[in-house]
This record gives structure tokens, sequence and C-alpha cells, in this order.
């Protein structure tokens, strides 16, 4: 006998499908997933299940449909593999300019995808004639099938029909999914053929109704649910919860409590479900929630986690299009994926590999991953198993040499870092020499490994078919990966596309990037003991007491319903009856409602997001919520009304969240959040140690508070000030650094007076910003300063060798064309160093700085009373090789206030009575005035570099220092600084500062006004230092004040 049985609970139907198998030692187990077959068999009591062929209906029909497509030449194709056959069939289409009305959206990418949705639609309907818009493509795509031997979905179920009149053994047919005409024939086949059959289904779908006639005895139905009162004048009485949270995330997190709940109530975890309509959405907001709670969940489509393999290649591959990025590079060196080199150095070997598909797997197991292995291995040898010292030796290398891009540069560059290390391991101390022998060993294996892999990227061509950037990458892969096979897989799937090109390399990282960026971690093989997570669909056939749906709000559940734009619902109609309509596609959402209610046995618990955190508005809740409340209440309830019953039914607040009962925490944060909370709500003597727990708990949380209070609230200074009361370590590490033990620029001290704690992180500790390689867009000011400065100091280097110093007026022209090819030299140097991104914006920049430039050397000329005498005057700077005046000096210079200074002055001038004055030039806004000496400790250069003038030459007279604004924005300001009594009592009060904060070790975060704008250190102390500052005790600041007071 062949039996039909109707019920909307999941539950009767596998009671009933419970008492089929009773007594059977073989049967056909038609069933929507393995594990829902899996599961009502262990619920049925079978836990031996030898003799029963647990199987679905695409399984079933890849296996019927196997040997007729032998017998034609075919094999199935995966969904990437189809879509790179549409996508040829529309270059091919495109070329000839016969897409019709789709021929303006030839180039876009979703067209193919789009197509192939289409044409499954088609194919799975039996449908041979699209109509006359996709009559040609359509036909096209078949013949293109035909050619390759493949076989997409409908050609394969069409396959099966033929094969399935052989005699099967008894089958049930357990809520099998029909949704198309091809999937309901072969349904309807595979009963025929069977000599026993039970089949179960959750309503009077379609496929019952096109079955009435077959010989099937239909058993009576159990009483009424509320699955069956849904979109119905009937109710069903049930137990119906409706909660709302702020946003997606609090709501997973109060559907966590409420699971948390249940199972305290004795619910186990496995008998508990999560349903989801839209479940990319949701799946990363329960997976944290999950995690938060510690409570084991299943996740039926498994997780999707990064892959480093394909994140390694997608670096490569814009390092590639990127000509050779270094920054790309280093990205790649991050993902741990580099291969174990030759025993020369070199890259391994391509070589070449079959990997089929995944989609052709029929085994959804994965293998366990490499187990890593610690290793220790020379600093020139690439990698072991991923983890090794080299790569993070690798990037700073890179950094120091300043590649940025192009194969050339990478060559020269590294080449030069090569020369400058051995340079300096030669001169180096014996304790620093070890330093510069292991970087030029790890340099020495990075030339050797990343050269090579790089002209492999600049060999890849601008222009390709699919099949060679196919056959390229592969090699590419097999070359560069530690384990290429997740993305030779991928290349895999392109395979069909191989006659599409030629295209550009960023097309095909557009194509690559979203298959690359993670990959699919298939679940455990059973779901027992864990709270299952899944789409709706993954429901079927499942039953559990207590099932959460959330996502009910308006445009998530039901979703948007729209028409398929390439074969509107018009024209679906005139070619048949059994395509999707708009119609049809209302009733899959309202079945997915009932097929998620109907999953439950004890109690249904709805939830919605009643704000829309990323748009910032509020959200309605879905009339399918309405609706699953009547059903089960026989009220219709309004919008307004249920809302405020779902929100009174959790209390969440997006400003705190947390409960306001502590014991519904589902983690320790909650728990403390909420304790907080009513103890601030609480009089202060009735709270008073009640959270000291929090401190005992968490000793990072208790140094934070202590921090903070600290910070804002004592009016001391403390060591959370910055530098403050350091003990008997601190004070002798800070002895290396008194201003007689070590010098100090006049910018570094001029940091002292903007901020000591900036002096500190600056001067003492040397943190600086991390650099980042990347091709400038423009010039910032301080490689515009770097640039004029180099170019001046040529010049004037020229003329003096040439002896034309002084500029008579006469040599004014000559002047300026040595100073057009200075330039020349100088911005080609710097184009090498910073390679500009646009190069129109580069020569606008130097247009700019020559016209500054000539109008400079014009002052120049005119100037009577002084002549340029030394340029780039260096002392106590070991490293300026031959940028600098010959009568520099290694030695740092000692003036007469006890100070230790080192610098370059950028030019000394001599007056006619031979006095010298020391200038530097700057390229930005004026922020000095006349009358200023040091201007409170902001500038400091002028004063400082003349009183190191009067110590590197003693008995000459120096008549000061100067700042010179020698740029057209600035108006070629220059502001003269007399080296009189008022600049030396300045410099003592700068000296003596320094030295007693820096001998009692006081150097707190005290900013002056605005300092803290354009600070590099703001990301350490905070934005309101300023303002915190305030609050603090302001007598130990006196001499700070002092030393910013002074003109």
């Amino acid at each position: 006998m062949k039996h039909l049985f109707v019920a909307a609970r999941a539950r009767h139907r596998i009671e009933r499908a419970g008492r089929w198998l009773q007594g059977r030692k073989d049967a056909v187990l038609l069933g929507p997933s393995r594990e829902a077959l899996r599961g009502f068999l262990f619920g049925a009591g079978h836990v031996a299940t030898f003799g029963f062929v647990s199987t679905t209906l695409p399984r079933t029909a890849f296996s019927l449909a196997l040997p007729q497509l032998a017998r034609t030449g075919r094999v199935p194709a995966s969904r990437a593999a189809l879509q790179a056959v549409v996508a040829r069939v529309v270059f091919r289409k495109a070329a000839a300019g016969a897409l019709g009305v789709l021929q303006t959206l030839a180039d876009r990418p979703g067209l193919a995808r789009a197509l192939l949705r289409t044409f499954d639609d088609l194919g799975m309907a039996g449908v041979g004639d699209p109509g006359p818009e996709l009559r040609e493509l359509y036909a096209e795509y078949i013949l293109e099938l035909e050619r390759d031997g493949l076989a997409d979905r409908g050609i394969v179920y069409a396959a099966a029909l033929e094969g399935a009149g052989a005699a099967a053994g008894p089958t049930l047919a357990f809520d099998v999914p029909t949704a198309t005409v091809l999937e309901r024939r072969l349904l309807s086949a595979l009963i025929a053929a069977a000599p026993e059959a039970l089949v179960l289904r959750a309503s009077d779908d379609a496929w019952v109704r096109e079955a009435r006639a077959a010989d099937l005895s239909r058993e009576p139905a159990p009483d009424a649910t509320i699955g069956d009162a849904l979109f119905s004048d009937a109710h069903a009485p049930f137990p119906v919860r409706v909660l709302s949270a702020p946003g997606e995330s609090r709501e997973c997190v109060e559907l966590m409590r409420a699971l948390l709940a249940k199972a305290e109530s004795g619910v186990p975890f496995d008998r508990m479900g999560i349903l989801l309509r839209t479940p990319q959405v949701y799946r990363p907001h329960l997976e944290e929630a999950f995690r938060r709670t510690g409570v084991p969940f299943y996740l039926a489509r498994g997780a999707r986690r990064p892959s480093p393999a394909g994140r390694a290649f997608l670096a490569l591959l814009s390092c590639a299009k990127e000509d050779l990025s270094a920054s790309r590079f280093g990205e790649f060196l991050s993902e741990g994926e580099v291969p174990d080199a030759t025993p020369e150095g070199a890259p391994p070997p391509a070589e070449v590999r079959f990997l089929p598909v995944e989609d052709e797997l029929l085994d959804e197991t994965e293998p366990a991953p490499e187990e890593e292995r610690a290793v220790e291995e020379p600093d020139a040898v690439p990698v072991e198993a991923g983890t090794l010292r080299t790569p993070r030796l690798w990037e700073r290398l890179i950094v120091d040499a300043a590649v940025i891009g192009g194969i050339g540069r990478w060559e020269r560059r590294l080449e030069g870092l090569a020369k400058s290390l051995e340079l300096s391991a030669k001169e180096a101390e014996e304790e620093s020499r070890e330093r510069f022998t292991r970087d030029l060993r790890a340099l020495a294996g990075l030339r050797r490994f990343a050269l090579p892999l790089l002209a492999d990227l600049e060999a890849l061509p601008k222009q390709a078919t699919w099949g060679e950037w196919t056959t390229r990458l592969a090699a590419l892969a097999t070359r560069s990966l530690r384990r290429p096979d997740p993305v030779l897989r991928v290349l895999a799937e392109l395979a069909p596309m191989g006659a599409v090109g030629p295209i550009e390399i960023h097309e095909v990282y557009m194509v690559l990037e979203p298959r690359l960026q993670d990959v699919a971690v298939p679940p455990p093989r059973d779901r027992f003991g864990a709270v299952f997570v899944g789409s709706i669909e993954d429901a079927a056939g499942l039953s559990f007491d207590t099932v959460f749906v959330p996502g009910l709000a308006e445009k998530m559940f039901p979703q948007r319903i729209t028409e398929d734009p390439l074969l509107l619902d018009a024209a679906r109609r005139t070619i048949g009856p059994s395509l999707d309509t708009n119609e049809t596609r209302a009733d899959a959402e309202r079945a997915l409602l009932r097929l998620a209610v109907s999953a439950a046995d004890a109690e249904v618990i709805l939830s919605y997001p009643r704000l829309d955190v990323d748009g910032a508005r509020p959200r309605t809740p879905s009339f399918y919520a309405l609706e699953v409340v009547r059903a089960a209440r026989g009220t219709l309830l309004g919008f307004d009304e249920l809302s405020r019953a779902a929100e009174e039914g959790t209390h969440a607040r997006l400003g705190w969240p947390a409960p306001q009962d502590p014991l519904t925490a589902i983690d320790e944060a909650e728990h403390d959040l909420s304790m907080l909370e009513r103890l601030l709500s609480t009089k202060e003597d009735d709270s008073v140690g009640l959270a000291r727990y929090l401190l005992s708990q968490n000793p990072h949380l208790g140094r934070a508070l202590r921090v903070r209070a600290q910070r804002w609230s004592l009016r001391k200074w403390t060591p959370a000030d910055g530098l403050v009361e350091p003990g008997a370590g601190g004070k002798a590490a800070l002895l290396p650094h008194a201003i007689t033990a070590r010098s100090y620029s006049p910018t570094a001290l001029q940091n002292f007076a903007a901020c000591p704690y900036r002096f500190y992180l600056q001067a003492v500790l040397r943190l600086a910003p991390r650099q980042e390689l990347a091709p400038i867009e423009e010039l910032d000011p301080m490689e515009r300063g770097s640039l004029v400065h180099e170019a001046q100091f040529r010049l004037l280097l020229r003329l003096r060798e040439e002896g034309m110093l002084p500029l008579a007026q006469a040599a004014q022209e000559r002047a300026f064309q040595m100073l057009e090819d200075v330039v020349r030299e100088v911005a080609a140097s710097y184009e090498e160093e910073l390679v500009p991104a646009i190069d129109r914006v580069w020569q606008d920049g130097l247009l700019g700085i020559r016209a500054d430039l000539r109008e400079w050397l014009r002052r120049t000329v005119r100037d009577h009373e002084y002549t340029p005498a030394f340029f780039e005057l260096s002392f106590g700077l070991r490293d300026r090789g031959d940028a600098r005046d010959p009568l520099s000096r290694d030695e740092d210079v000692k003036i007469p206030s006890g100070l230790r200074l080192r610098g370059s002055i950028d030019l000394v001038e001599r007056r006619k009575d031979g006095a010298l004055r020391a200038t530097d030039h700057k390229t930005g806004k004026v922020r000095a005035a006349h009358g200023d000496v040091i201007k409170g400790g902001d500038v400091l250069q002028p004063v400082f570099y003349a009183l190191v003038l009067e110590a590197l030459m003693p008995g000459t007279k120096v008549s000061g220092g100067r700042l010179y604004y020698c740029t057209h924005q600035a108006g070629f300001e220059a502001v003269d600084m007399p080296l009189d009594q008022r600049a030396r009592d300045a410099a003592q009060v700068v000296t003596d500062t320094v030295r007693t904060a820096l001998d009692t070790g006081f150097l707190p975060a005290a900013p002056a006004d605005g300092a803290c704008t354009y600070c590099d250190y703001r990301g350490i102390c905070g934005p309101y230092e300023e303002l915190r500052v305030k609050k603090k005790a302001q007598t130990p600041l006196n001499p700070l004040k002092k030393l910013r007071s002074q003109a």
C-alpha cells in the first residue's frame, strides 16, 4: 500500500514515520537532509540503521542520472561552472552586438548570475522556449552545455526521470522539498516505482494537489494545530511569546537569555532550535552570543571562517595590480602562508594539480587541519609550517628599504639596503655587529625568495582569456602558498570560462575575491547536545520543544517579493503555469513561516529588532508576527499593542547593555553592568563596598579604575599622569638621558615646552608613528620642506665651489640656470623615494617649489649685507654623509648653559663686519613674531643655533639667529632674534627646566593650549588632556609655566 499523511506539526509526521518503520529491516528514506533523517531515526528508536538507505532528492537524481549522462557524454556541472558558461555566452553575444535589450548590461558582473537563475527556473520547470527576449541566449546556453559535455540541474533531473522507473524497495518520503516541476515529477516517479510507500507532507502543497490521481491512500489528519490555523480564520491555542530588542545584536542576546531560562527549566539544548529567515544577517550575532554564554550550538550549513591561503593569494593579486606594492606584499607575508623554500632559498617550483570543485564532492567531510609545528630555522630560510621569525624581519626590512613598488625599485632598494647594512656592520661596535649581520642574513633570504615571486607577478599578462589566467594563477598558487588547495579549487570552478576574454587583472580580482576571502567549515556529524541554528529550510523534518524565530520585522520576514527582471511575471504566465510568479513566491514565504512554527512542540518565541542600528531608524514588527499571535490566541493585536508587549518582555535598552536583574545575565560582563546599575541608583551609604568583588575578580579593572580616579579625581600628580614619581629603577633609567649625559636637538626640546610627556615619549623612549609604505598623492609639509632644504643646500654648495658667492647681479641668470638643474636633480631623487601616485599633482607641487626657490634666490642676490658662508652645518650627527658642510663635526656641542646639542644649521651667513648669523629656513606658515626670543619654548632654533656657532667658532662674533619663511605663502617673512642677554637668559631657563624635569623624573602630560590637536601621541594619552590638566595641582607646573611665559 501507498499512503499519504498530511500534518502541519513536525512531531506528528515524525511519529507517523516511526510507526511505518517499525518492524522493517530495509527501506529507502527520502528526506530534506541527511541530518533530518538521522534525527528522526534516532528519535524513533532506530539506533542501528543497517538496511536503510538515507538520501535526499538531489542525491537520488544525481545517482539515477549518471548512467544516462554517461551515455551522452555529460557530467553534472557545479554552479560556478554553469555561471562561467553563461558568462561565455554573454561575452560572445555582446561581442556580436546580439544581446538585444541586454546589450547595455553586458559588462555588468551580475548579469551572468541573474541569467543563470532564470535559466535554472526554465530548466527545472521543463520549459524549452523562454519567449522572444531570451530565446537566442537560452538556446546558445543549452548548445554550450552540449558542446562542453556539461549538465545543469534541469538536465540532471530530466535524465533521472528516465531511470526512475526501476523497482525500488519500500520508500518513505519525509518532507521532501519539491519547489519545481521536475522535482515533483521525480518524487511522483519514485513513489510510483516503489512497492510500498509513505509520503509525509506538511500541507496540501503543489505536489499533493498534482498527486491526487496517483494510487495514494490519504490517511486522516490529526487535530488542527497552529500551523493549520495560519493564514485562515481558525485558531489553535499554543504558547507564543514575542520579544524585541534594539538591533539584531541585542536581539540575539535576548534570545540567548530566553534560551538559558528554558535550559534551566529542563529543556535540553538539542531540543531547542533557532530558525532564521535571513541567516546572513543573524549568524555572526548568534555566534558571538553563543561564544559569550559557552552554550554548544550546531550550525546547519557550517560556519564560514577566514581563509589564510585565499587572503594571502588575494594580497599577491593586489600586489600585482598595484605595481608590486610593498605594503600588499607585506600583507601576503603576514598571512603565514609562505611555503617552504628550495635549498637555494627560492620559492618552490610550480606544479600542476587536479582538484575537484567543491560542488562535485559527495562527501562533505573535511580533512583534519595540518598540525602546526614550532620551528627554529635560520633567518635566511623562508618558512617551515608557516611560522617563523623571518617574515617579521622581512616586513621591517621592506620598510627600511622604502621599496613602495615596481620590480626595478625592489631590486635597487634591496641592493642599496644590503650595501648600507654591510657598511654599518663594518663600522659598528662589537655588540651591535651581530644585529647587522642577522639583518643581512634575513635580507639575503628575502631577496632570494621575494624577487623571483615578484618577477612572476610582473610577468602576469595585462589582458588574457580566463583559460590563460587560471593556468598562470594555478602555477602562482602552488609556487607562493603553503596550502594552495582552496585557491586551486576555485580556479578549477572557472575552467569552463576558458575562452572568455580578454580580461584585465582587476576583473580577475573582482571574481576571485568573494570566493577566496572565506572558506566554509562543515558542521559536525550530528547535532545532539547542541542548540540547532539554521535557516528555516534546514529545519524541514526536524522537531523541537522550543523554537526561536528572530527577525520578524518589516522587510525581513517576509522578505520583499520582486519579479525576475529578466523574465517578468506576465511573460512567465504566457510561457506556462509551472514557472514561479509573485503569487507562488508569496506562498513560499507563508510556507516558511508555517514550517518554522510547526517545528515547535511546546512553545514558539518570536523576536524582532525594534531599531535599525545602521540606518538609525525604528522598525515595526512584521504582520507575520501578528498572524502567529492571532493563530495562537484567536485575537488580532495591533502593531502598537504587539510592540509594547514585546518590549516589556525584555526591557532591553540600547544605552545600557545589561538586564535589570543580574541573575538573568548571560555572562560576567552583563552581570557586572547590571549590578553597577543597581548600585548607581542606591544611596551611597547603602552601596559602599558592594562592588568591591569586581576589583578582586579582575585585577585589570581595578588597575584601570584606580588610574582613572588618579587622573581625574586627585589634584596630586601621580604616575597615572605621565612620568611622575618614578622609583629608583625609573630614575636610574633616566640617568643616561640627563642633559650632561647625552645631546638633544632643538626640535626635541621644543616638544618639552609643548608637553613634557610628549618630550619623554619622543626623545627618551623614541616612540614614533609606524611608517606606511604607499605612493604619495601630494607633498605633505615635511616632504616639501625636505625637498626645499636639499635644493638650497646643493645650489649654495655649487655656487661656493664655483666662486660665485657673494652673488652679484650679473651672475643672477647663471644662478637661476644652476637652480633649475638642482631642482631637476632633487626632484628626480625624491620621485624615486616617494613614488608619487598622480604625476600631475606631483608636477604642480614642483612648480610651486620652483617658484618659491627662484624668489628666495632673487632676494639672496639683493641682500648685500649678508653673504652665505656655511650650509647644512651639522654637529652631533654621524649619519649625514656628504649632505653637510665640510666644517661639520660628528661630536655634539655644549653651550654655556650646560646643554649638549645636536642638529644642523640650514645656513650660516657672514655680515660685512665678519659677524655670523644662523638662519633656519621654514616652508610653512609664519608662527613667530618680531620681538620673540624663544616664544615660550616653541621656537628654539635661532637662539640655540647662535649659541652653537659661538661654541664652534670661538672668538667670532655671532649676531644672532633668524627664522626665514622662504615661501610665497608666508610672504618671505624673516624674523630676527639677536643673541643678547635676554636670549642667553631664555636659553638658561630652557636648560634649567629640562634639567630639573629629568633629574626629578617629573614629565607629566601637561600640554600647552592646542598642543594635542596634531600630536602623534594622542592615541596614548586620549583627547581630553588639556581639560584634565586644569584639575591638577598647578604648583608643580610653575617651572614649565615660567618657560612658557618667556617671550
